[in-house]
């Protein structure tokens, strides 16, 4: 074990203070000791802060309907106290089934929160595996060995391959866990957190996603475009469903100059967020020619008319070839004086 400096805490605030300087804590002893003799953090502490010398920490009292169990209450007192078997009787009972008898006379409640996770890649001797936990780029026990993790579920913590090359950022397998229960509606909404029009990515995306898909490793990559495509025509068929007029306004008003995939994309979220969005651009048809890259532009003529009359909010302002002065027009409309501007096709 390498040498560290060592606080005992007299107070709460004192405590706080080193653990905001970088200190560790140590409210029971087994866990972080262990962890520090095993190096397994990628920085090394340089400073231990003792909670256990904070004196009233251990109590165990109810007041009102509150039940309140200080950090330093043992499990075994925990299991025990005739105040937690009446206010919180499960609480009690896994308290005393928790570890050995005789840990659970020295193990904390504290020292359980502070505890590191139990997982091996993240407790592997000399960090060998710098973790999504440690900070590090991925979840090794997400695609590795796992069948004794999570055994209440947990959140998800890794980022898949997919996800971290798709531009956007789309929950890949998100949607695909969602297709697989026949969530229909829960797919297309898990898309359009990122992507409000996937019919037309789906289509002329270069979907990076597949070049560095897991199954790449064993066989080939899964085809999540299609699977987009299809999705986005799901969300097509059922427009009024997934593009509805926002709820509430903000009372502001937003313009967007140019509508491709980044102007469309903007004033669907601005909209949604309940902005007045006004889009300057060849909006009605394919939003900037995006069809002449698709091998389906009758769909994405629908998609550009659709987000037009779908409540949405957006309208198109003027069409391909025409010049407007914009600037001019903002000013005249909201009264901004001393703009100028130029003439923007």
């Amino acid at each position: 074990m390498r040498p560290f400096n060592h606080i005992n805490a007299a107070s709460l605030d004192e405590a706080g203070g080193a653990i905001k300087k970088g200190a560790v804590a140590i409210a029971g002893g087994g866990d972080i000791l262990n962890a520090l003799k095993d190096n397994i953090f990628p920085a090394y502490p340089k400073t231990v802060v003792n909670l256990k010398t904070i004196p009233g920490l251990d109590y165990i009292k109810a007041e009102g309907d509150m039940l309140k169990i200080g950090a330093m209450a043992t499990l075994a007192e925990v299991s025990r106290s005739a105040v937690v078997k009446e206010k919180a009787g499960i609480a009690a009972e896994a308290a005393g089934k928790v570890s050995a008898p005789t840990l659970r006379e020295t193990t904390t409640v504290g020292g359980n929160l502070c505890q590191t996770p139990r997982c091996w890649y993240f407790r592997k001797l000399n960090n060998r595996f710098e973790c999504l936990r440690k900070g590090g780029p991925q979840c090794y026990a997400a695609t590795g060995e796992n069948r004794f993790h999570s055994v209440m579920g947990g959140m998800r913590t890794h980022v898949s391959e997919c996800k971290a090359e798709c531009p956007a950022g789309t929950d890949i397998p998100g949607y695909l866990a969602k297709l697989r229960e026949g969530d229909w509606d829960g797919a297309a909404e898990t898309v359009m957190r990122v992507n409000p029009m996937p019919a037309v990515t789906g289509r002329v995306c270069v979907h990076f996603c597949q070049l560095n898909c897991n199954r790449c490793k064993t066989d080939e990559g899964v085809t999540s475009g299609f699977v987009e495509r299809t999705v986005g025509d799901y969300i097509l068929d059922h427009a009024d469903k997934f593009y509805k007029a926002p709820t509430s306004s903000t009372g502001k008003s937003v313009a967007i100059i140019g509508s491709g995939p980044s102007g469309l994309s903007a004033a669907y979220y601005l909209r949604k967020a309940g902005n007045k969005v006004t889009v300057y651009g060849d909006l009605v048809r394919t939003g900037d020619g995006t069809c002449i890259h698709a091998g389906d532009s009758a769909t994405i003529d629908i998609k550009g008319d659709m987000t037009v009359t779908s409540g949405t909010g957006l309208r198109a302002s003027i069409g391909a070839g025409t010049k407007v002065t914009i600037c001019g027009e903002l000013k005249e409309r909201n009264g901004w004086p001393g703009w100028p501007g130029p003439n923007i096709a």
